[in-house]
């Protein structure tokens, strides 16, 4: 006796158009993706402040040290026994608002881990990512929901390609080809559904910031006492933490820099995109009559 097609659907037929719209979505998810994350080239990198790089290298929290860099540079903040911070001094000339939130978080004796929720400070980056936004750098996070709903369409028909293999199986039904199109299936949905927080114009600036200013690199070296607040926060946003403990190791120790850093994955997704494409049983010629995918079906 001869068991009946799953779901009432050949397996070949059920294969064949399964294997069309997962490679519909996938495609239609890559172009739209790469397309909403182009963005606006940088021709003036010099138009870039340190913590607006700060946030495309590495977000809120890196955002937040390239500006305690700054402060502590210019005197203007410092740690106690207890590893809370405090004022050192006033604010310097030019102080952008989150310096200023920062500062005022100081004053009242926040530690380092507690800044980024802090009322001021958030506000302050908030501006700042709006601004990012508004330049086509960054993303927010309607933008980013939009991108990811490609990963869920993805991520819906892979439900159903599980559901209809645990039936097949369950069906005496073949269903080799059709797990093995999950694989890629799957694989594109994990890659889609990382969505980053910067275009790739804000990474290719990035890139050549790096290049421009290798000389701030913890590694070469730097001489931070003879340079200014700024080319500090650059550092910072540049080359992340390791500058604040090369400049200033006894306060990045007792702020708790460096085991924060160390519990923090900072930087952008890249925006990678898959291009998997499934096995397929093309257009019904191997998989029509059983021929190719054995026993009258390969889809379950």
């Amino acid at each position: 006796m001869t068991p009946s097609d799953t779901w009432g659907i050949p397996g070949p037929v059920f294969l064949r158009w399964y294997l069309l719209l997962a490679v519909v979505l996938v495609i239609g998810a890559i172009v739209y993706r790469r397309r909403m994350l182009a963005g606006t080239p940088v021709t003036d990198h010099g138009a870039l402040g340190p913590q607006q790089v700060a946030y495309l290298n590495g977000g809120d929290q890196l955002a937040v040290w390239a500006t305690l860099g700054a402060l502590r540079h210019a005197g203007a903040v410092g740690v106690r026994p207890d590893r809370r911070l405090t004022t050192g001094g006033p604010l310097p000339a030019g102080a952008t608002p989150l310096d200023q939130a920062v500062h005022h978080a100081a004053s009242r004796g926040l530690r380092t881990r507690d800044l980024a929720a802090d009322e001021w400070v958030r506000r302050a980056l908030d501006e700042l990512r709006d601004g990012l936004v508004r330049r086509g750098l960054a993303l927010d996070q309607e933008r980013r929901r939009t991108l990811r709903g490609g990963a869920l369409l993805i991520g819906f028909l892979l439900a159903i390609g599980v559901v209809r293999a645990i039936s097949g199986l369950l069906n005496d039904r073949p269903t080799g080809w059709l797990l093995l199109s999950l694989f890629p299936l799957g694989l594109a949905f994990l890659l889609l559904n990382r969505v980053p927080w910067r275009t790739r114009a804000a990474t290719a600036a990035l890139n050549d910031m790096r290049r421009r200013h290798a000389w701030l690199r913890p590694a070469a070296s730097p001489a931070y006492a003879t340079y200014g607040a700024t080319d500090v926060a650059l550092g910072v946003a540049l080359f992340g933490t390791a500058t604040l403990w090369t400049m200033d190791p006894g306060f990045a120790e007792q702020a708790e820099i460096q085991r924060q850093a160390m519990g923090n994955v900072g930087g952008a997704s890249s925006g990678t995109s898959c291009g998997g494409g499934a096995s397929t049983c093309g257009g019904g010629s191997s998989c029509g009559g059983g021929g190719g995918c054995g026993g009258g079906g390969c889809g379950g």
